[in-house]
């Protein structure tokens, strides 16, 4: 399946590197195989425009010879990377059809979690979480434990739908879905596509920041959530009020996530914070009486308090300042990162942040046109 094949003694091989870059070769596939027994043992993806290679895979033959002395080069329009979409990572029929528009775009196939070893990268549907016995979860697991890249889908950031977990547009990242654990291609990003992204879903990328409010709305997380990384969602909210407490007497309004489990912790939490001085606990129940959404209640908010929760991507939307407790936060570059800092938050340009989250979130028009592989498949 090549196209050529060069014998080069190994100095040679870092100088038709630097050749090829020099030249605006269109790519090439380097093979290097061990040059008694002709097994691969480093392949490099060269693709113009980089300063060097990209690593794909690397298999050490043995201690003594590392490096062989045989090299395989091939034109890269020649070499299409094989994608697994991995169905079993879809716990319903709506999801598997979002994997199927994202095959449509990256010519990818769709197969199960352990046919994954037979292509370079694999598609999941969803975050991961190790404990869970769903076959979802361990269809992810086996993709995510094995090493092979992963692209990973999940909920979207600007305009997510509150009532429905059916979404028209997602979040797209390359092994990891928070914003310090995913490769979002920021370094490839060649144009602005804040105003297209912000504009269907009725944002305007450069609203103005809110300088006034009535109170501090701390917004909780689901139990048990992947973006929690671990922290006890009950521990943070009380220490939290405790923390802001040291440094304002502003209110407090307590907004639980409306997915509304372990109702005795939540229950026991709710009396501990209300000890608080001008602390008050608001239902999120959209069936229960005094149900207030969250778009209504950041109306009023003089900024949000946020581990990592969609939350703080919905204030920051409304130019609400947000105060993030985690790195992983989607909003983390345009947040306060202190609780010192409430009376204070960070109200500064968001310019980039917005082009840069809109590179994050992707329609699926876009996943079958095969625009969203274009932008994500270059951090593969």
């Amino acid at each position: 399946s090549c196209g050529l094949l060069c014998l080069l003694p190994a100095p040679t091989f870092v100088t038709f590197l630097l050749l090829l870059h020099l030249l605006g070769t269109p790519g090439a596939l380097v093979i290097v195989v061990d040059a008694h027994c002709l097994t691969p043992i480093v392949i490099v993806n060269y693709r113009p425009g980089q300063a060097g290679f990209t690593l794909l895979r690397c298999r050490v033959i043995s201690k003594e010879r590392i490096f062989g002395k045989i090299y395989a080069l091939a034109p890269l329009r020649k070499y299409s990377m094989r994608v697994a979409v991995i169905k079993d990572t879809a716990n319903n029929e709506q999801y598997l059809k979002y994997l199927e528009s994202f095959a449509k775009g990256c010519g990818g196939e769709i197969v199960t979690s352990s046919e994954a070893n037979r292509y370079d990268c694999a598609v999941i549907f969803g975050s991961y979480k190790k404990e869970r016995g769903k076959p979802a979860h361990k269809g992810k697991g086996k993709i995510i434990e094995s090493g092979v890249p992963y692209v990973q889908l999940e909920t979207q950031l600007i305009g997510r739908p509150i009532k429905t977990a059916f979404h028209n547009e997602f979040r797209v990242g390359v092994n990891g879905f928070l914003w310090d654990d995913a490769s979002w291609g920021f370094e490839h990003i060649i144009g602005d596509r804040s105003n297209k992204v912000f504009e269907r879903n009725g944002y305007d990328p450069n609203i103005a920041w809110k300088t006034s409010g009535d109170y501090i709305l701390l917004c909780m997380q689901k139990v048990g959530d992947a973006s929690l990384r671990g922290a006890n969602v009950f521990e943070w909210t009380l220490d939290t009020v405790e923390l802001i407490r040291k440094h304002t007497d502003r209110k407090i309004i307590i907004r639980p996530h409306p997915l509304y489990r372990k109702a005795t912790q939540h229950k026991i939490l709710q009396e501990k914070v209300l000890e608080f001085t001008d602390v008050s606990w608001q239902e999120t129940d959209l069936l229960k009486e005094g149900f207030v959404s969250i778009q209504d209640q950041l109306k009023e908010a003089w900024c949000t308090v946020t581990y990592t929760s969609g939350s703080g991507i919905d204030a920051v939307l409304e130019g609400i300042p947000n105060v993030a407790c985690d790195t992983g936060s989607m909003v983390y570059d345009v947040s306060s990162k202190e609780i010192s800092q409430i009376e204070n938050p960070f109200t500064g340009d968001k310019t980039d942040w917005a082009n840069k989250i809109s590179h994050c979130q992707w329609s699926i028009e876009e996943f079958e046109s095969g625009e969203c592989w274009e932008h994500v498949s270059k951090s593969i």
